[in-house]
């Protein structure tokens, strides 16, 4: 990332304005690249709550546990890099987790309703 920066900082006061706004267009789909790669992950990381919430449905465990929240929150922070803040941070992933908890949560009642009506 540190290259990147440099690689900008020295390009930037040398380009002409058509350079500068393809430099804008390749750093924009580098994002567009990068939106999708993370939405995916999302999608990863939230099938796999979703199978959580069905095993801890097996075991009879509430599916709200604020111990592991507190030991993904330390994790993340172990993950952390300029420039984003460790507030920034924690508010991404705690949106994360609590769409993760709801859609457990609604899985957990849909096939509950499932279990009842085959009964």
């Amino acid at each position: 990332m540190d290259n990147l920066d440099k690689i900008l900082e020295d390009r930037l006061s040398s380009l002409t304005h058509q350079e500068a706004e393809k430099l804008l267009d390749d750093l924009r789909d580098e994002i567009d690249k990068l939106d999708k790669a993370i939405v995916q992950l999302i999608n990863r990381r939230t099938l796999y709550a979703v199978y959580i919430g069905r095993v801890k449905g097996e075991l009879g465990l509430p599916s709200y546990s604020p111990e592991r929240e507190k030991e993904i929150s330390e994790k993340i922070n172990s993950y952390l890099e300029e420039p984003l803040t460790k507030s920034a941070l924690q508010r991404i992933y705690e949106r994360i987790i609590d769409e993760s908890r709801a859609i457990q949560k609604e899985e957990g009642t849909r096939e509950n309703m499932h279990k009842n009506r085959m009964k």
